[in-house]
């Protein structure tokens, strides 16, 4: 963010000021936005699960249950 945060509430006043193509048009942007961050999030976490399936073992119960116990 910024220098200065702004609160919600402040921004909302300055929303309110806005004629209700430019409060449509900052829907669509917001919008578009947050979608990208949530891809952003899942493409994260999709990598990590991927580096972390590269370092597990694979084998059968039994391989499992040997592990276990030593």
């Amino acid at each position: 963010m910024g220098a200065e945060a702004v609160s919600i509430n402040t921004l909302l006043e300055y929303v309110d000021q806005l004629d209700i193509e430019d409060q449509q048009y900052l829907q669509e942007v917001i919008q578009r936005r947050v979608a990208e961050k949530k891809r952003s999030a899942i493409a994260r976490r999709a990598t990590q699960a991927k580096t972390h399936l590269t370092k597990s073992r694979k084998g059968t119960a039994q391989d499992l249950l040997a592990d276990l116990n030593g």
